[in-house]
């Protein structure tokens, strides 16, 4: 019986040790399931209230209803008309206060807008174009304009680009030599919104810029303008606008704008010392494969910018029997060191191209060391497809186009990678066709060619005349081209 109460009591203790470790281990976790938290915070109380006239603070508070955090809110704040000074902006919990460092112009409408900056601290859901409206007078201003902003050059919508009002309408430097009195943001297909606008005359631009000083200086900036300015004296819509980059030769240099000229780029301190290995001069012929396509030219590329080449000391030889045959060559591109080389490749046949020493000489004067053989072949005509489009106009087309007939013609361009222009050709009786097309997946665009010179022409805003740049027309279904295969494409503006 002793026996049996110890092995009892035993069994007891062991159970007590072993509750007591579990119970250290554990961890507590809540339930998990149910719904996903979906919804933006919501605002519970402002002070100053929304709309208030005669503002005169310098410190506003918003309080919500769950904790609240800030996401690139100094980037995302829009206030309009604009501030010198940009108001500090913090979160803590469930407040987020603005300190305004500004001194507010009297009888004047003021927008604070914070985009999608203001999201819930465990969900991350944004409060979606959250504004703070606010009247240094006695009435709020209260009219919209609204527009859609494009790339020119492809007619596609860009996010991110800042839509301009100046209330100086007489100097065409105002963009780039003052900040704007009102600020947008296009949304990503393209559309802005101004709000709360007081009546008057301005003048509008858009900018597409990396350095957010939201003034037109620097050369790789894209600007949209309208010729007349705006009369706004009730809600306007549809004010649409082109981005383009002008050509450098005809942007003013900055001292015809009086503006602080550039600083020169910073020279090299050191130059290397190790010249035993002089640079060569060199050439490569740039192949599909080791084959030409039909139709295109050959292209050579070098790894420095060339002088000068002589073309007649080049041979181009075709056929097992080696027959010479007559070319063309011309400059591919501005930087001088790819070079077309035009000839009708027959299908299937195989070449031979003979780069003797010396035929090309870089800006520096050194020329090409060693003689070279390029032997490739043309592909066959099985090898591409074809591609015929058929124009039509809609009615709500016919508004941007000339309203003469004969002051343009119509281009197709079929793209690929969203850059890269593979293929043109003009509009013929409404009808596009060609053949040769490299298998792949193409955008089509179509260019309204108001000079009739077969390719998309910029704008011009800082020379006389100005000038709009030309009309794209982008398709958001792409082309398949197979091998072999014809496609009929029915496009209509």
């Amino acid at each position: 019986m002793n026996q049996y109460k110890l092995g009892w009591f035993g069994s007891w203790i062991l159970l007590v040790v072993c509750g007591m470790f579990f119970s250290r281990c554990a961890n507590i976790v809540p339930p998990g399931g149910g719904p996903r938290d979906t919804l933006a915070p919501r605002v519970l109380h402002i002070s100053p209230p929304d709309s208030t006239l005669g503002f005169n603070e310098k410190e506003v508070t918003f309080r919500f209803n769950e904790y609240v955090e800030l996401e690139n809110v100094l980037e995302k704040l829009i206030v309009s008309p604009t501030l010198k000074r940009t108001p500090t902006i913090t979160a803590k919990l469930r407040t987020i206060t603005m300190v305004i460092k500004d001194s507010l112009q009297p009888n004047t409408t003021y927008t604070f807008n914070f985009g999608d900056a203001v999201k819930d601290v465990n969900e991350r859901n944004p409060i979606e174009d959250f504004q703070y409206v606010v009247s240094t007078g006695d009435y709020l201003d209260s009219l919209t304009l609204t527009g859609t902003i494009l790339i020119a050059e492809t007619g596609k919508p860009d996010s991110n680009v800042a839509v301009m009002l100046y209330s100086n309408i007489l100097e065409d430097s105002v963009v780039s030599k003052e900040k704007p009195l009102y600020l947008a943001k296009t949304k990503g297909n393209g559309s802005y919104r101004f709000k709360n606008l007081k009546p008057g005359k301005y003048r509008i631009f858009a900018l597409k810029e990396e350095d957010r000083d939201f003034q037109y200086t620097q050369p790789d900036e894209l600007i949209a303008f309208r010729e007349e300015p705006i009369d706004l004296q009730e809600a306007m819509t549809d004010i649409n606008m082109s981005l383009f980059k002008e050509p450098d030769s005809l942007r003013p240099k900055y001292e015809e704008l009086d503006l602080p000229a550039e600083p020169e780029p910073q020279q090299e301190k050191e130059k290397k010392k190790d010249d035993k290995k002089k640079p060569k001069l060199l050439a490569s012929a740039e192949l599909n494969g080791g084959r030409q396509e039909l139709g295109d030219s050959l292209v050579l590329s070098f790894n420095f910018p060339l002088r000068s080449l002589d073309s007649g000391a080049i041979s181009l030889l075709e056929d097992t029997t080696l027959r010479p045959v007559k070319f063309s060559v011309s400059v591919a591109d501005t930087t001088q060191k790819r070079f077309k080389l035009a000839y009708n490749w027959k299908p299937g046949k195989p070449y031979q191209l003979i780069l003797p020493a010396g035929f090309a000489t870089d800006t520096t004067g050194l020329q090409t060391a060693k003689a070279d053989t390029v032997r490739f072949e043309a592909k066959m005509l099985d090898d591409y497809g074809t591609v015929t489009v058929q124009l039509s106009i809609s009615d709500s087309a016919k508004v941007l186009l000339p309203q003469s007939d004969t002051s343009y013609q119509f281009v197709v361009q079929l793209v690929t990678g969203g850059k890269e222009v593979k293929y043109t050709g003009v509009v013929k009786n409404g009808k596009w066709e060609r053949g040769l097309i490299q298998p792949g997946e193409y955008e089509i665009r179509v260019i309204v060619d108001r000079n009739f010179n077969g390719q998309w022409d910029t704008g011009i805003y800082y020379r006389n005349p100005k000038k709009q740049p030309e009309t794209v027309f982008t398709f958001k279904e792409p082309i398949n081209v197979k091998k072999n295969w014809t496609v009929p494409t029915n496009v209509k503006l």
